[in-house]
């Protein structure tokens, strides 16, 4: 399954990617679906411009591009395994980084903002 996604990022003057790389960052919330008790969602940014990671069910993997304040991510290549009761956060989850405008960070929480300024998922930094 293949996912373009862009996401515009807002920061306080500085390009985010090199906060964003070398992480892993985890989601404490997600706006559209519930956490699973037993999250194993993770997106992890690397300096080389690639991303990957687990929607909870499925790897993926993909590229991601910098400059100034924007990112682009994509397109996202993924497995397409069926986990009962996992595919509706997944999906949530993948849903909320294509819906995804712009951020903020404040020291190990990344805050991801729809187009109307809505807040559509928040991740904690993992290591």
């Amino acid at each position: 399954m293949l996912l373009g996604l862009t996401l515009a990022l807002a920061t306080a003057g500085y390009a985010m990617g090199a906060d964003l790389s070398g992480s892993d960052w985890r989601p404490s919330f997600l706006s559209a679906s519930d956490l699973p008790a037993r999250d194993h969602m993770v997106i992890r940014f690397d300096a080389n411009g690639t991303l990957s990671g687990n929607g909870g069910c499925n790897l993926f993997h993909g590229a991601y591009n910098v400059a100034g304040n924007h990112i682009q991510i994509g397109p996202i290549a993924s497995t397409r395994k069926g986990c009962p009761g996992l595919i509706q956060s997944e999906t949530a989850f993948f849903a909320s980084l294509r819906a995804a405008t712009s951020f903020s960070q404040d020291g190990d929480t990344l805050t991801l903002f729809d187009a109307g300024g809505a807040k559509l998922a928040e991740f904690l930094r993992s290591n």
